[in-house]
Order: structure tokens, then C-alpha cells, then sequence
């Protein structure tokens, strides 16, 4: 009898752990396997659209969080330019919102004449400006930027990778990463060979050609000559630094002291000059 028991006992236990064996396979081919799940947004007219993008989760690694696009919100706006009857714009914006909390935004402008036809699409920028009477638009794209006038027939001859007015008539412009300025009538007044501008006042710029730096105003007259190792604005005046010197001018281009001071520094109105440890 108990050499029965003890039969039965191991049978139990066996039957016991087969049951174990095949009750974690079974889970783990729930939980070992991967699942992709996708849900299609309805798209529809109106100002927002929801969507999301496929992703994938698995269980046998960490916890992935997918970043996925939640929504688009989408927005128009109509510009009018200041003194001008004949043409106005119209900007829209699409902003793209993720999981994250992220958002991204696109913005496209149209340039329509008054009676509704279209005068320029597909604008990243748009800066209206007149001289002399005449309506000009400074109109940047994807591949650059270019002057319009006022018949739609494009002033420049060339796109430049930037464009900035400075003043009337005065457009500060990048091509080939060298920067100059030309007017609206696509005449060269200052040539397009600096490798930075900064502009210092209303007609004046550090400039820096071939690695050095000087001044030239609006209309291309050297105000400093290219040859300090740095210019620099303080205050009302600019240091130059050359050879390891220090001098100063004032915010028109003026030299008041020549570069051969070993430091120089600003006290309110007065100025301390070191040389030659005096």
C-alpha cells in the first residue's frame, strides 16, 4: 500500500510540472512576440488633422516609447502691405505636433494681385518696400532669394542665399558665404567679397575680408582698412586690436587713438590707455 502511494505521488508531481512547462511556453509566446498596432486618422477640411504613425513594441527589450505625429494644426492668415493698394498676401502655416510635445511649423506665403490672381507662390519670406515710388518685394524661397518689382518680373540676375534691407535702396546680401550689398535695381555697391558683416550703426559695418577686419559704410568708402586682427564694439566707440595693440574709434569710423596701446579700457566718459606699463 504505501509503495502505491509513493507511485502515485511521482505521478502526480510529473503531470504537476508538464503542467508548468506548457503554461510558460504559452505566455511566453504571448508576451515574447511582437505586436504592431496602427490607427489612421480621418482627414478632413478644417484647421486640424488627426494622425499616427506605425510603431512597434516589444517585450523582450526595454520600454520603447516611439515618438509619432498626434496632430496637424493648419492656419491662414492675410497680410497687407503699408502704402500698397495693389497686392496683398496670404501666409498659411502648418504645425506639426508629435507625442513628445514637440512641435514643428511650415510656412508658405502667396502674393496675389488686388483683383485675386497670383503674383508669386511659394514664398518662405516676404518684405515689401518702395523707392523712389516704385513697390519692389525682397521674396526668399527654398533655393534663395531674389528682388520682384511691382510688374512681377524678377531685378536680380542671380538668387543669393540671404537678403536683408538695410535702408532704403540698401540690401545687404550673402552668396558663396561672402556678403555685400546691392540696391534694388541689382547694382553692386558694395562688392559681394566679405566674409562677415556687422552692422554698427545705420551706415556703418565691421567688415572682414581675407581674415582681417576694417569698416566701409553703405556706399563702399573704407573707413578702416581691412588689416586689425579684431574689431570690436564698446559703448559708443570700437576697439581695434592689431599686431597685439589696442586702439580706438568712434561709431562713424574715426580713428581717435591709432592701435599701439597694450590695453585699453572705459570709465564712463573717460578712457584709460596702457602702454609700455604706464
Amino acid at each position: 500500500m504505501k509503495r502505491l502511494l509513493t507511485v502515485l505521488l511521482v505521478l502526480y508531481m510529473g503531470c504537476a510540472v508538464a503542467a508548468a512547462k506548457s503554461g510558460a511556453s504559452a505566455g511566453g509566446s504571448r508576451g515574447g512576440g511582437s505586436h504592431s498596432h496602427s490607427s489612421h486618422g480621418s482627414s478632413h477640411h478644417g484647421s486640424h488633422h488627426s494622425a499616427r504613425h506605425h510603431s512597434s513594441h516589444s517585450s523582450s527589450g526595454g520600454n520603447s516609447h516611439p515618438v509619432y505625429l498626434v496632430r496637424t494644426e493648419n492656419n491662414q492668415s492675410e497680410v497687407k502691405f503699408q502704402n500698397c493698394d495693389e497686392h496683398y498676401a496670404i501666409t498659411k502655416t502648418t504645425t506639426n505636433v508629435y507625442s513628445d510635445g514637440t512641435r514643428r511649423s511650415f510656412s508658405s506665403s502667396t502674393i496675389y494681385n488686388a483683383d485675386g490672381t497670383v503674383f508669386e507662390s511659394d514664398c518662405t519670406s516676404v518684405k515689401h518696400t518702395i523707392y523712389n515710388d516704385q513697390h519692389y518685394f525682397i521674396v526668399g524661397k527654398r533655393d534663395g532669394y531674389s528682388i520682384i518689382d511691382n510688374d512681377g518680373k524678377t531685378v536680380t540676375s542671380r538668387n543669393y542665399s540671404f537678403m536683408k534691407e538695410l535702408e532704403p535702396n540698401r540690401i545687404l546680401v550673402k552668396r558663396d558665404k561672402k556678403h555685400g550689398i546691392i540696391d534694388l535695381r541689382d547694382e553692386v555697391v558694395v562688392p559681394v567679397k566679405y566674409q562677415n558683416f556687422e552692422n554698427v550703426n545705420k551706415r556703418i559695418m565691421i567688415a572682414k575680408l581675407n581674415g582681417y577686419y576694417g569698416v566701409v559704410d553703405f556706399d563702399n568708402n573704407t573707413l578702416i582698412y581691412p588689416d586689425c586682427d579684431k574689431i570690436k564694439t564698446l559703448y559708443d566707440t570700437m576697439v581695434l586690436k592689431r599686431y597685439g595693440k589696442y586702439g580706438l574709434a568712434n561709431l562713424e569710423g574715426e580713428k581717435i587713438l591709432e592701435p599701439h596701446y597694450d590695453k585699453i579700457k572705459k570709465l564712463g566718459e573717460y578712457i584709460l590707455v596702457k602702454k609700455d606699463n604706464k
